[in-house]
């Protein structure tokens, strides 16, 4: 049987991706016209999703969450023939049952090969406008994950135009520079088992909220957009995965505070998440967390972000403590 390659990642132009460190995906192979197989390999440092004090000995498993959002950019050029140039809108995103002793770091990268199915096209008037694929993410036969994705696509002009009607509807100057100011005071990097300070998104905890909001946690969003791979290229609004990752640190500091876990050394094991508008670089954003469950054993939280009033992306995680030694794959 035909297997996938491992030993080159494919053009960054097809993940939108500058720095070639950041490009995870190998290749592809199509198996028939709804089923695919797309190469990773999962570099055993990285400085973001690498950078953990506890979680040392098993790979982070929001970097699979990026493989599928590189993959979904990538098959919108190649297999669903939009030219450079198209804008691509994450639409939600999943991740569930991720394997944490599957994971364990071993003596080579660890080369994963994510099984990829389309599940729907949207189709509008004008042709094709999205699709919808799900995914099991595979080390060997063995399988560590899976996962959903949704996206869909605009032209140029029809971006551009989105992007100065919603600018409007806020108020704010339609010809902007897109740059944020200083990111601000961020939250201690151990309350999200970070070790580099810089690689947390997320404000220090806002005062005590009233009772009636019970075991909610708020933090401002930091936009820091120097920042080598949550912004590793120009980008005029917040990029989905730094939603995603304010959505997990603000979920481990409301775990740890309401007793759902002992510690922030936790693991992300399940994801699902909605971008509902688009997080504008120069208004102030806020992230909210709130525990749903939690025995010590994993922790479950909703998690919101909203700007100007309004809601712009939701989710749910899952988080469970992390090892304290390596297992045997």
């Amino acid at each position: 049987m035909d297997t996938v390659e491992f030993s080159q990642t494919v053009p960054r132009e097809l993940v939108h991706r500058l720095s070639l460190a950041e490009v995870f995906l190998t290749g592809v192979l199509a198996r028939d016209e709804d089923t695919l197989d797309i190469g990773v390999q999962i570099p055993r440092s990285h400085a973001f999703y690498r950078d953990s004090v506890g979680c040392r000995h098993v790979y982070d498993p929001m970097v699979l969450v990026e493989a599928v959002r590189q993959s979904l950019l990538m098959l919108g050029h190649d297999l669903f023939e939009n030219p450079f140039g198209t804008k691509f809108i994450l639409r939600d995103i999943a991740l569930r049952d991720a394997d944490i002793t599957a994971l364990t770091v071993g003596d080579v990268p660890t080369e994963v090969v994510l099984r990829c199915r389309i599940v729907r096209r949207f189709r509008g008037r004008e042709g094709l406008k999205g699709a919808r694929l799900s995914y099991s993410a595979l080390i060997g036969d063995r399988v560590v994950a899976t996962l959903e994705g949704s996206m869909s696509w605009l032209t140029p002009a029809q971006w551009q135009a989105t992007r100065e009607e919603v600018r409007a509807t806020l108020g704010l100057p339609v010809q902007a520079t897109f740059a944020a100011g200083e990111p601000g005071e961020r939250l201690g990097e151990a309350l999200v088992d970070r070790r580099d300070a810089t690689n947390v998104v997320i404000s220090p905890l806002e005062p005590q909220l009233p009772p009636d909001r019970g075991e909610m946690r708020v933090a401002r969003l930091l936009v820091d957009t120097s920042h080598p791979v949550l912004f590793d290229h120009p980008l005029d609004h917040v990029p989905g995965m730094l939603t995603l990752e304010a959505f997990r640190q603000l979920s481990l500091v409301t775990a740890v505070e309401t007793g759902a876990l002992p510690s922030a050394s936790a693991v992300l094991t399940g994801l699902k998440a909605r971008f509902t508008g688009f997080g504008e670089l120069d208004l102030p954003i806020t992230c909210e967390s709130v525990r749903v469950a939690g025995d010590g054993t994993s922790a479950v939280l909703r998690c919101a972000m909203k700007q100007a009033g309004h809601t712009i992306a939701d989710g749910e995680l899952r988080l469970s403590p992390a090892p304290t030694e390596a297992r045997p794959i």
